[in-house]
């Protein structure tokens, strides 16, 4: 399994991007030109050739509708198997899930039916029936399995945002935006509570803590910076006060409605302030795949357009 960043040019609407690649994922070499540079225009897109930034890119992509699926988990693997018509298949996964897995089976070639089942955090079954063939002929068919992998806990305002994306998946988008700006108090008072360790007494930083976001990044984030975050990332805080907060608090106390545009404007502040306040929370939005190649992206993502509406391309892991 390796590890990638998804990415999409900042330019996908435009027409040069109709009906090709709009988004991919990142390749060793691109990668290692990145290093920790997480905010200089350092890839190329694929297609029309504009610079972005990582931070840039894995925004837009957080931000769409096309890779919803593949910020709800942190870990995908793929593959082919052959099976035998009528028969239980069990199929291992590279190293276990940290949780059930969600599996999707697509025939490869020939047509047959089939289904998972028995599935655990180390693998899965597949059953079989006969669709236009005969029991106990061969087919091969295609599975990916999707869930969580870490070394270590998962923090809590991860889980909250892989939450969000349940909600974006069924367009519920107010409990989407309310989930983000849980995720976002969360990992704020998670940020101070670890960096206030060596300035401050605990009874004063759990006192901190106690009081509403807008008072920590008063008083807390002041005490550790020695500077005001609205000035410090004015279009940030600025993005994610209008965008997001003010939202989130309008839909409990007032049940407003909230658009696509609204929905998709809350994911990039929240996004883009998070990652620049602690560039070390990129490494959150990372995922595993199979094989993600050297010179050049082996899976890249879409939207087509057809006749005045978009559909989503399947992802394509290509050889």
């Amino acid at each position: 399994m390796e590890t990638t960043w998804l990415v999409m040019c900042p330019n996908w609407q435009k027409p040069e991007h109709i009906n090709k690649a709009q988004g991919w994922a990142l390749f060793k070499k691109a990668i290692e030109a990145i290093g920790n540079d997480y905010f200089s225009p350092k890839i190329e897109c694929i297609m029309c050739g504009k610079k972005f930034s990582l931070q840039q890119g894995v925004s837009e992509a957080f931000s769409s509708d096309i890779v919803i699926h593949d910020f709800r988990y942190n870990s995908h693997e793929s593959g082919k198997t052959e099976i035998t018509v009528g028969t239980l298949t069990r199929i291992q996964l590279a190293k276990p899930f940290l949780d059930i897995p969600e599996i999707n089976i697509t025939p490869y070639l020939k047509p047959v039916d089939a289904v998972s089942g028995y599935i655990t955090p180390e693998g899965f079954a597949v059953f079989s029936c006969a669709d236009g063939c005969s029991v106990n002929e061969k087919r091969e068919i295609g599975w990916y399995a999707s869930g969580n992998r870490a070394s270590e806990p998962i923090p809590i305002w991860r889980v909250l945002v892989s939450n969000s994306k349940d909600q974006q998946k069924v367009k519920n988008f107010r409990s989407e935006i309310v989930e983000l700006e849980s995720a976002f108090e969360v990992f704020f008072g998670e940020y101070l509570a670890k960096n206030l360790k060596t300035r401050l007494r605990q009874e004063t930083i759990e006192w901190i803590l106690k009081n509403r976001v807008d008072f920590q990044m008063a008083i807390g984030y002041r005490e550790l910076t020695g500077q005001n975050i609205a000035k410090q990332y004015p279009i940030e805080h600025s993005k994610w006060k209008n965008c997001v907060k003010d939202v989130r608090d309008r839909i409990v106390h007032q049940g407003i409605t909230i658009t696509p545009e609204q929905a998709t404007d809350a994911r990039k502040a929240f996004f883009n302030f998070l990652t620049r306040m602690d560039n070390a929370t990129m490494q959150q939005f990372q995922i595993e795949m199979n094989e993600i190649g050297m010179d050049g992206p082996r899976y890249s993502f879409g939207m087509a357009t057809g006749t005045g509406t978009q559909q989503a391309i399947k992802h394509a892991l290509k050889s």
